[in-house]
């Protein structure tokens, strides 16, 4: 059994890989930009995909090289990989823009710390303080939610620091669970593992 992380570019990438080993998961990265639906295909062959986690990245979805994210996002939505799906900081924004909802540069860019407000404590973020400091790292934002996804979290900043859909297990953050900063980041993806 196999949790899938997509390598957008994070510094932090083998962080999300850490958390899911230390959470009794094993977790293969591969990369956004070489990797093709073959390889996929050949874990999906040789391991159950029980996860799939898109994880942040340098880039704007507006770039138009967004590599096989936008596909599996679609792949998850439509009920072709049945697998939960996760996306963190661009991996959230990419699972906005590939489901119709809006990204745009925030007012401020955000680096660093930031109070994020629980607004949904099911799901991701259950038994998750309903304020905690987490690591950003952000120029664009998500601005509008796709249509079926409802927003769990937001800062003074961002209005949409996470969502998940209605009823798709299909859930994105704007901040990093994965760093150590992120206060209860650790829970957050070990909900996440356990849908």
């Amino acid at each position: 059994m196999t949790v899938i992380i997509i390598d957008n570019g994070s510094q932090y990438t083998h962080l999300i890989k850490r958390n899911c080993r230390d959470l009794d998961f094993y977790a293969e990265v591969l990369n956004n930009k070489t990797t093709t639906f073959a390889d996929v295909e050949n874990v999906r062959k040789k391991d159950k995909i029980t996860h799939v986690i898109l994880s942040g990245g340098p880039s704007s979805v507006y770039a138009g090289n967004n590599g096989i994210c936008e596909e599996i996002v679609r792949m998850v939505f439509d009920d072709r990989l049945n697998a939960p799906l996760l996306g963190i900081c661009f991996g959230h924004q990419l699972i906005a823009h590939a489901l119709g909802g809006k990204v745009e540069k925030g007012k401020s860019a955000e680096y660093g710390i930031a109070k994020i407000t629980i607004d949904d404590a099911d799901g991701i973020f259950a038994g998750v303080p309903r304020e905690i400091n987490a690591w950003v790292s952000h120029f664009d934002e998500v601005k509008k939610i796709p249509e079926g996804f409802v927003s769990l979290a937001h800062s003074q900043t961002c209005a949409h620091e996470a969502m998940r859909h209605k009823t798709k297990k299909i859930f994105g953050v704007q901040f990093h669970p994965e760093v150590w900063h992120t206060e209860h980041g650790e829970e957050i993806l070990r909900n996440f593992l356990g849908v």
